[in-house]
């Protein structure tokens, strides 16, 4: 059930329940969805307490719920036990940044619709986006303050990714926010920028369609990854430190400059033939056209991709132990596990 909460309202992290809730923020007047994991992830390799958060911003004209199904994001926060936080965007007047779950849904399709089959809106000045650089990075200032204080996050595994309008921010955040921010992920939102300084190393994997007709990220997405290594100092495994191409599968191949400082990487992949969408997925508005079962699943490529940096911080590191191996062997047919059935049930199965 989703639960609305006041930002002055001050809980640790099992204070909300598994699910989504609308955390709004009356100082600045801007919301977003606290996504909290069936149970959290421990690091068993260096005692943190703290979990990882994955900040995903929707794209223009949609929601923060669209996201959540055209990317698996709340299935993905709880197979692995991190923390997810899904911001709304702002209309082009910014009176909408308090205005409830239904704040970015078009009015045809409210409540249950827009939560469970999510539509677009009109691209009209009552769509919601991310149009103010400068004052959007005060709301992930914001939310990233409420989260070290509302709950378990660790501040030095956040992570940022989103889709489309929300991507082209996630490129903004990477060129002004790596002092908040370990690793991005844009998916679909390349886009030329004149300025871009990082604070110290990070991580960065991005994704575009060579046929994406929106974004049209296939013409700056090289050069986002090329500018991002030189300012990482990070070199490829090709000459002379060149990047190096590896074919994922017959429709994606990334380029790769995986010798960084503090084991950080730099990756641009792309899917052949891929219009706007994100690779592996299909729109939740039935808006995509089906594509070939070897498209790189990119948003759970993204996670996997954030686990490189979390030192253990998973559900299920280290398992099976010793202990769990030797009570397999001790009978056949292997003993049957009723454990963690929204893991085995299927209920957040990645298909």
């Amino acid at each position: 059930a989703l639960q609305v909460h006041d930002a002055h309202e001050v809980a640790q992290c099992s204070s909300h329940p598994p699910g989504k809730h609308l955390i709004q923020l009356p100082e600045i007047q801007r919301q977003f969805l606290l996504v909290v994991p069936e149970e959290y992830a421990g690091s068993k390799t260096s005692g943190v307490q703290g979990v990882p958060l994955v900040l995903g911003f929707h794209g223009f004209s949609d929601s923060p719920w669209y996201l959540d199904l055209l990317m698996d994001f709340s299935k993905h926060i709880s197979r692995y036990g991190w923390l997810g936080v899904l911001p709304f965007g702002l209309n082009q007047s910014k009176t909408n940044g308090l205005d409830g779950v239904d704040a970015c849904c078009p009015q045809e399709c409210l409540g249950e619709c827009c939560r469970n089959t999510p539509k677009l809106r009109q691209k009209d000045d009552t769509a919601c986006g991310w149009k103010d650089n400068q004052m959007d990075m005060k709301f992930v200032e914001a939310i990233l303050r409420w989260t070290t204080q509302n709950s378990c996050a660790d501040p030095y595994k956040v992570f940022a990714t989103g889709f489309s309008n929300g991507a082209v921010f996630v490129n903004y955040l990477t060129c002004h926010a790596t002092h908040l921010i370990r690793g991005f992920a844009p998916i679909s939102g390349d886009t030329s920028q004149d300025h871009c300084e990082i604070s110290g190393p990070i991580s960065y994997v991005s994704m575009c369609g060579s046929s994406d007709d929106e974004a049209f990220c296939q013409y700056f997405v090289n050069a986002s990854g090329t500018r991002l290594s030189l300012l990482n100092n990070c070199t490829g495994a090709g000459p002379d430190g060149a990047a190096i191409m590896t074919k994922k599968s017959a429709t994606t191949s990334c380029r790769s400059w995986d010798s960084c400082p503090q084991e950080n990487f730099v990756e641009i992949c792309e899917t052949q033939g891929l219009a706007h969408d994100v690779s592996g997925h299909l729109r939740p508005d039935n808006t995509s056209y089906i594509r070939p079962g070897s498209d790189l699943d990119f948003a759970e490529y993204i996670f996997q991709k954030f686990s490189l940096l979390v030192n253990g911080t998973m559900l299920f590191w280290g398992e099976p132990t010793h202990e769990q191996l030797h009570y397999k062997k001790s009978k056949w047919p292997p003993p049957h596990h009723e454990d963690h059935p929204y893991v085995r049930n299927g209920s957040i199965k990645l298909l």
